[in-house]
């Protein structure tokens, strides 16, 4: 006898699927939608830990002050379809130090409507073509990519330079040193 499931917990794996085919570890997907007109895919993802460090006292808050949406934050493209995504973002109010904060959110670049991936990806087609070619291909107007490149790299030369470390052991070459030592045999 098959068991039918019903559409409530269809629904929810069709979401979990999306969770973790877009790779936002942070987040849950709890909507999805498709926009024909567009041929954009579109997302609403809500934070898996509801709880937050003050960055003012270090105070751990739990208790949400205020919810809002980040609205039209451009994701890599999955095949022809662009994505877009709605984040919801906490505000919340320290119970010790009395003031407002909400938490950063790493995966997206501030002051961009874009994932830190997006632009790195951006970045990458802008380097081996030019901005306009990249914007048609990523679906977004030209300048507003032009101020995103810019901004990105300008990001990216101010963060620290990853500390080289000494080489600890070298690699030997197995094949190279049988030929060494064969040719030198009788």
């Amino acid at each position: 006898m098959a068991v039918m499931k019903s559409s409530g917990n269809f629904q929810q794996q069709h979401l979990d699927w999306w969770s973790d085919a877009l790779l936002l570890e942070d987040f849950e997907v709890v909507h999805q939608t498709e926009d024909q007109a567009s041929q954009s895919l579109q997302f609403t993802l809500i934070p898996k830990v509801t709880a937050a460090v003050c960055p003012h006292c270090g105070t751990l808050q739990s208790e949400c002050h205020q919810k809002r949406d980040r609205d039209g934050i451009r994701d890599l493209p999955m095949g022809q379809r662009s994505v877009v995504l709605r984040i919801r973002v906490f505000e919340y109010r320290c119970s010790r130090c009395e003031k407002m904060f909400t938490p950063p959110c790493p995966a997206v670049a501030p002051g961009t409507h874009a994932t830190e991936r997006f632009l790195e990806r951006a970045a990458q087609l802008i380097r081996h073509g030019d901005i306009q070619n990249a914007a048609v291909f990523l679906k977004v107007p030209e300048k507003t990519l032009e101020r995103w490149y810019y901004e990105y790299v300008e990001r990216r030369q101010q963060q620290p330079q990853v500390d080289l470390k000494p080489i600890t052991s070298i690699g030997i070459d197995e094949l190279s040193q049988k030929k060494d030592t064969a040719s030198s045999w009788p």
